[in-house]
């Protein structure tokens, strides 16, 4: 009896030990961000994000906040179901910092597309993302991209840090 109270006793006061930022963000955020975008799911695709999200897609030379971009992702996301477009999203890291409830990553992403009509595209861009813990959660609370003029290729992407 005295061994299986010690036992116990020993097991209780084991460090637990806690998952890093980073594959707390792979699992909250990432793997989450594309299954979201590969099905083209708004809600799912949405739940990533901060309410107060500030969003700069820069090829666009815009800054939108959560509603007006939950708005165009709705829009494309049902264009690409209306036509039958099927998404392949991969995303590399160049930099990840992090803090207990603050991050910042950047790298790029890959996207591949097959049109209804079996014409394939792939397209490439960098983003910076700035991500903060909002209870136990992470959320995207600013998200810029771009395509740099098209000047990204696969051999950048691959030269990249892939997600674990």
């Amino acid at each position: 009896m005295r061994f299986l109270l010690a036992l116990i006793l020993f097991a209780a006061v084991l460090p637990v030990k806690a998952q890093t930022p980073e594959k707390e963000i792979n699992q909250q955020v990432w793997k989450t961000f594309i299954k979201a975008y590969n099905a083209f799911d708004t809600e799912l695709f949405m739940s990533v994000y901060s309410k107060d999200v500030v969003r700069v897609p820069r090829d666009q030379k815009q800054i939108l906040n959560f509603a007006d971009y939950k708005k165009s992702i709705n829009r494309e996301y049902h264009f690409n179901k209306s036509y039958n477009i099927k998404a392949n999203l991969e995303i590399r890291f160049t930099e990840r910092i992090h803090t207990a409830n603050t991050a910042y990553e950047s790298g790029l992403y890959k996207i591949s597309l097959i049109e209804n009509t079996g014409k394939k595209e792939t397209i490439y861009s960098k983003f910076t993302v700035i991500m903060k813990k909002e209870g136990t959660a992470w959320k995207i609370v600013m998200d810029a991209d771009s395509a740099e003029g098209n000047t990204l290729s696969e051999k950048d992407f691959q030269a990249a840090k892939p997600l674990e």
